[in-house]
């Protein structure tokens, strides 16, 4: 009982923060700091930074933060990425965990969500995010989120990769 209710007041707080959002003026530069928001589901044993360094032609010495949202438990996500659960926010979508709340106020050039389905815990820390540049899925729900959507049917990691790449060389970010 007590698992529900505290899901419905992160629902809660969710749908307040959303509606107070309103997108903001996007302040365009050079990336250097990307993080990347993702589902345990959707990688598994993928290598989320070799192929996005691969795509938009990124040196290592650029600097990549991943957070995996962990619904799955999977051996190698955890041991090779941060992960959070919904175990890791309290009442009110509240972020408990020291990993989360580093992620949500680090200002990364460029935030990444990779997460295309609906799950309460993802969305806060997508909308807590201070990030500058935040690009994701096409979703309307979330459209005063994000600076920039990319409308990919399924979970198709490698198309969305290189539509992001050829929109951020045309905007001269990378």
């Amino acid at each position: 009982m007590l698992k529900g209710l505290k899901k419905k007041s992160a629902i809660q707080s969710l749908e307040k923060q959303l509606k107070k959002l309103k997108n903001n003026n996007v302040s365009l530069s050079k990336i250097h700091k990307i993080g990347i928001l993702a589902d345990s589901r959707l990688f598994g044993s993928y290598d989320i930074t070799r192929n996005l360094r691969q795509k938009l032609g990124i040196s290592n010495d650029k600097h990549i933060e991943i957070i995996i949202f962990e619904n799955l438990k999977d051996d190698f996500v955890t041991q090779h990425y941060s992960v959070f659960s919904e175990k890791d926010f309290g009442m009110y979508g509240k972020a408990k965990a020291l990993n989360v709340k580093s992620f949500m106020e680090d200002d990364f050039d460029l935030l990444i969500n990779y997460c295309n389905h609906d799950s309460v815990y993802t969305n806060l820390v997508l909308v807590n995010s201070k990030a500058k540049f935040k690009v994701g899925f096409l979703d309307e729900t979330f459209r005063d989120v994000y600076d920039f959507t990319i409308e990919i049917t399924g979970n198709k990691v490698d198309v969305f990769n290189d539509e992001l790449a050829k929109y951020l060389k045309i905007l001269k970010l990378v």
